[in-house]
């Protein structure tokens, strides 16, 4: 039988020295393991005649008191601190060869039974036979000297006045060698953060906090304390190997059925390897549906990857899924804390530490799945706290790793309609849970995986300095400019799919009815312009023939989005499906952003076109940046030298003499036909230009002097857009949309037209009359289009 010998801690002294005295701590659960322990401490030599080793046995349980022979040893006599050597040792548990990949069995969990932890008869007949059920791993040693000197690091004090709470902290020094030493055993998958909450609130840093909290608050210190250690306690997760490998397995089946395999690129798995092996790494991935987080695990664990510790809403920790999932490594965090100061500074302090011991993270940017398919504006509030934790130099540098996570149809995709309707989202509970799970039977095509380059805290924060102030508005600029620069290298590896360009070519034609030759053109083009600008293509989108096209369509008429008649027609015709708009809108939306330069210079043209021929060109960039501006709560854009540089460089790719027909066109239509003979900014842009217009005059109805009740008007908005749409008023069904409504209202206060001025009214007719203008525009590139040749633009 192997032993193995490992760190007592990664931040462990001088390895060469040779301390007189050896005292093992033995930790052991039940007869068996202490028998094992104790013939394994017989052969290095334990109890015999002028051994200079000697063994502390302790029950390795969270309620088992410290072992009072570690308290005497280490309180005996401080001249020993350099002779005596304490040496952490422990059993693990293999699972059976014969369950293939050293992996548990679905039995297994049936039985109540864990192979890494099993039952005291079990692991008395393992003991007497089957050498390869079992190990015994060391920790790497470390002196008495060595671990006091790192409590009085982390605690700031003494251990003379403290002897308990000093013998305390070595045994779960000695606990947290032991795992270090069991995940090298059995493999980086393993490598999971053990924290506890004394070992958070020990810390110089923690007890000031509190101090000054308390202060803050009113309230005594001890108050103040208790409450944040109840908090911490909320957080903590604990890591069962055995429940992380049967959720990696339970994660695989809950997609597998519907999906397949993951679509991943194996060259960024070893990119990410090598990230995982040189820094510790906060992981953010989008969010499209409640599968991405097994979809993520299960892709980690299939390639012996790390798992990081995922922070997840505390609406997901429904019975049974929260408790197990607790034990696989997720932390449920509550929602709007804002009024809770205690919690706020415990979780600060919990992810610092984490950060510190240099733990991989998990985290959704967007806060909140997706209900419109494209990347939401990402979420501060953890980042600010990873970012303060870097600054006050808790660690050298922290890697950020973007991660898009797309599906060609998704399970969740009609609940997101209704709620875009206004419909309230049903509660997540094991009754939704299985519901879902048997949508997730049913084939919805691939989910696909991409890993965007990691970005580095330090480039783009600089160097730690724990004197610095994180809250002036320079520090805050830049945090906001790293987690945009997430989500931009987000977009920019999320892949097109056949369905996301299909879905875009049948949206185009609005509520109409098309054959495919009016399909085709659409899909050529922006299969054209994915390959000639190196776009992301999945299979499914190599889009080449008709033959192509009629899969993807059979597909969506397959799940009830597309309807296709043929029954007294000359030829087929497709369109979308009554009621299934925004579910279309929702595959569509995945790739806009790489049409979408292309949509705003289009815009730009035609109002550039209704200026005098010497103003033209100078019209189209105000127009250009006007557009960016209005369009930023649904965009990621670069800085304006990039934006312009990239809108430049994308009009000399539509037409090299761009410029030149703009000046010498005599209309806006002739404009727009001789640059664009194929035009997309209708397809890209109406739905959020027409919920725009229906919010701005909305607003324009609304008595200056009136308060301003966003729930209240966005339901109002709800309302005028339906009216309007069934009016004829409005073209496009998505357009009536909650989500739209409520972007709308961020530009609104943005633009600050609800705050009572004087002026308040004549600006809130003037925002409404430009967007009914731009609104009019988008008309003329969609009544152009049909007339457009199929072959160029």
């Amino acid at each position: 039988m192997a032993t193995q010998s490992l760190q007592f801690d990664t931040q462990a002294g001088n390895a060469a020295r040779q301390p007189e005295i050896t005292v093992y701590l033995a930790g052991s659960q039940g007869k068996a393991e202490r028998e094992l322990l104790d013939r394994w401490l017989t052969k290095r030599g334990v109890g015999g005649t002028g051994a200079t080793a000697s063994a502390i046995h302790y029950e390795r349980s969270p309620d088992a008191p410290t072992p009072q022979g570690l308290v005497v040893a280490l309180t005996a006599n401080d001249n020993l601190d350099d002779h005596v050597m304490l040496a952490p040792v422990r059993v693990i548990w293999r699972v059976s060869k014969a369950s293939g990949q050293n992996l548990p069995r679905w039995r297994d969990a049936l039985l109540l039974r864990n192979p890494r932890n099993p039952g005291e008869r079990e692991k008395a007949r393992l003991a007497a036979g089957d050498e390869g059920r079992w190990q015994i791993i060391e920790g790497r040693p470390a002196t008495i000297g060595e671990l006091r000197e790192r409590w009085r690091l982390q605690s700031g004090s003494d251990t003379d006045g403290n002897p308990s709470g000093f013998a305390r902290f070595v045994a779960r020094q000695a606990e947290l060698a032991l795992e270090h030493a069991e995940y090298q055993a059995r493999g980086a998958r393993y490598k999971l953060p053990r924290v506890h909450k004394e070992d958070v609130a020990a810390t110089p840093r923690f007890r000031e906090g509190i101090t000054k909290l308390a202060a803050e608050l009113g309230l005594a210190e001890d108050q103040v304390s208790a409450s944040a250690m109840e908090c911490l306690e909320e957080l903590r997760t604990a890591h069962d190997h055995f429940v992380l490998d049967l959720a990696a397995k339970a994660f695989h089946r809950m997609y597998a059925r519907a999906y397949g395999e993951v679509d991943i690129d194996l060259e960024q798995i070893e990119m990410l390897r090598r990230v995982f092996a040189s820094h510790p790494v906060i992981l953010l991935p989008s969010h499209k549906t409640n599968l991405d987080s097994p979809v993520l695990e299960s892709v980690l664990a299939q390639h012996r990857l790390p798992p990081p510790t995922l922070f997840a809403g505390i609406n997901m920790s429904y019975w049974p899924v929260g408790p197990i999932m607790r034990r696989a490594g997720r932390v449920f965090l509550r929602r709007n804390i804002g009024d809770n100061p205690v919690y706020k500074f415990a979780l600060r302090e919990w992810l610092g530490y984490l950060i510190e011991k240099r733990f991989n993270l998990e985290w959704f940017p967007e806060g909140t799945r997706s209900r419109t398919g494209k990347l939401l504006p990402p979420k501060l509030g953890l980042l600010a706290y990873a970012a303060e934790a870097y600054r006050q130099g808790r660690l050298d540098d922290l890697m950020l790793v973007p991660i898009s996570i797309i599906y060609d149809q998704a399970i969740e995709v009609s609940d997101f309609a209704r709620e875009a309707l206004g419909e309230t989202k049903k509660a997540e509970n094991l009754a939704w849970m299985l519901k879902s799970q048997k949508k997730a039977n049913e084939r919805q095509g691939r989910v696909y995986m991409r890993f965007g380059e990691p970005l580095s805290m330090r480039a783009a924060l600089g160097p730690p300095d724990p004197q610095a102030d994180g809250d002036t508005p320079e520090a805050r600029l830049a945090l906001q400019k790293l987690a945009l620069a997430v989500s931009w290298r987000t977009n920019q590896v999320t892949p097109i799919t056949g369905i996301a360009i299909v879905t875009f070519a049948l949206l185009a034609a609005g509520q109409r009815a098309v054959t495919m030759g009016r399909i085709a053109p659409y899909v050529r083009l922006l299969v054209r312009q994915a390959r000639d600008r190196n776009q992301p293509l999945t299979e499914s989108a190599q889009l080449d023939n008709p033959a192509d096209i009629e899969k993807v369509l059979a597909e969506l008429q397959r799940t009830g989005v597309v309807t296709r008649s043929d029954k007294g027609l000359l030829e087929p015709v497709y369109s979308i499906a009554e009621g299934q708009h925004l579910a279309a809108a929702f595959y569509r939306n995945s790739m806009l952003h790489f049409v979408l330069d292309r949509a705003i210079g289009e815009l730009a043209l035609l109002v550039a076109a209704e200026s005098p021929p010497e103003a033209r060109r100078a019209s189209f960039w105000e127009a250009a940046l006007s557009l960016r501006e209005s369009l930023k709560f649904e965009f990621f854009f670069r800085e304006r030298p990039v934006f312009e540089e990239s809108l430049e460089e994308e009009m000399n790719r539509i037409n090299p003499d761009w410029v030149q027909l703009l000046r010498k066109g005599s209309d806006p239509v002739t404009v727009h036909r001789a640059v664009y003979r194929l035009g997309v900014a209708h397809a890209v842009l109406r739905p959020f230009i027409e919920a725009y217009s229906v919010v701005f005059d909305t607003l324009e109805n609304l008595p200056v002097d009136a308060p301003f009740d966003e729930p209240g008007f966005i339901e109002t908005c709800q309302k005028m857009g339906r009216q309007r749409l069934l009016e004829g008023e409005l073209r496009n069904p998505e357009s009536v949309s909650r989500p739209l409504f409520a972007t709308g209202v961020q530009l609104v206060r943005n633009l600050r037209l609800v705050e009572p001025a004087a002026d308040l009214a004549s600006r809130r007719a003037k925002a409404a009359a430009q967007t009914r203008a731009m609104l009019r525009r988008v008309d003329i590139a969609e009544d152009n289009a049909p007339r457009a040749s199929t072959q160029g633009g």
